[in-house]
């Protein structure tokens, strides 16, 4: 995959995932599972995850932080922070890790 074409991949996901939560506002944070889109680096993925809204605020919360479907993880670039049967949540690392901290919505 050529050079920026993960990272653009990636924050087209997690912009269409925060449009979902944002959406999602009125549903209780914790109840009923929703459905995300898999922010891996495969820009042909096109895999759901169930999650909760407050499962995905969490990840959101950390900027290098993204949520991927079980066997989507990039080792090049990442490791998992946490996982579960549902999903995996892998932290970016070096150079991808300071992109997506550079690459935050909302900031220029």
């Amino acid at each position: 995959m050529a050079d920026g074409s993960r990272e653009r991949n990636e924050a087209l996901f997690r912009n269409v995932n925060e449009q979902i939560e944002d959406l999602s506002k009125t549903v209780p944070p914790d109840e009923p599972l929703m459905e995300f889109l898999c922010e891996c680096d495969n820009r042909d993925c096109v895999e759901k995850i169930s999650a909760t809204r407050a499962e995905y605020e969490a990840v959101r919360s950390v900027a290098t932080h993204f949520i991927v479907v079980p066997g989507h993880e990039d080792p090049d670039i990442e490791h998992i922070a946490l996982q579960n049967e549902r999903f995996r949540v892998v932290e970016k690392e070096g150079r991808a890790a300071r992109e997506a901290e550079e690459g935050e919505p909302g900031e220029t």
